[in-house]
């Protein structure tokens, strides 16, 4: 019976998450509104992986999403983990009257402070402050260099693993991010996944630099 009733509340749930999609994809202001309902629904899919009754991977299942979206999957990639990280700070109503840009800017900021400061949050939900207004206030309150916004990339690095892979890919993650200098922890999940994949690198160029080349 508990396993039946999943199955029903997952398949319930994605029925919503197909719903919500297809409100987006006639919506007229396009990426800024409608991003973090959308975005919690993902990130409770994805955390009850509900995508598995469709679907054999997490990344096939956001592909179906974004054929209805007219999103590209890395886009609801972003929404959910956008939401995953604000959402100790920011409810899903206050995200919404925010909008997905200076959200963006938000998550951006959490990799050098966990707890935004009080300034940047004020200025996040002024609704007369502007994306660009927002990233200056950031880069004041917590004395960053001036730089550019980067683009998204998405690595496509998800993929199922026995419990031997998911072994060995935690003792190498856990090995990079203790090697000198050590990767902070009060930064944000997606900034240690960098270090660590920057570590993983150069350690690999270094070795291997010139190699057939």
């Amino acid at each position: 019976m508990s396993d039946f009733k999943e199955f029903t509340d997952g398949a319930a749930r994605l029925r919503d998450v197909e719903m919500q999609a297809s409100q987006m994809a006639l919506a007229e202001d396009g990426l800024e509104r409608g991003y973090a309902h959308l975005g919690m629904m993902l990130l409770e899919v994805s955390e009850m992986q509900y995508w598995r009754i469709h679907h054999d991977t997490f990344r096939g299942y956001l592909q179906s999403v974004s054929e209805q979206s007219k999103k590209t999957a890395g886009q609801l990639q972003q929404y959910f983990l956008t939401v995953r990280d604000l959402s100790d700070t920011f409810n899903a109503e206050q995200l919404e009257t925010i909008g997905i840009t200076k959200a963006i800017k938000l998550r951006t900021a959490k990799d050098y402070a966990i707890v935004l400061p009080a300034a940047v949050v004020t200025a996040a939900l002024d609704p007369k402050v502007t994306a660009k207004e927002l990233k200056k206030v950031i880069s004041v309150a917590l004395k960053l260099p001036s730089d550019d916004d980067g683009d998204w990339m998405d690595l496509e690095m998800e993929f199922m693993v026995s419990s031997e892979q998911r072994k060995f890919a935690e003792q190498v993650i856990d090995a990079a991010m203790h090697t000198d200098p050590v990767t902070k922890t009060t930064i944000s999940k997606s900034a240690q996944m960098w270090d660590v994949f920057e570590k993983l690198g150069m350690e690999f160029l270094g070795a291997h630099s010139g190699d057939g080349q």
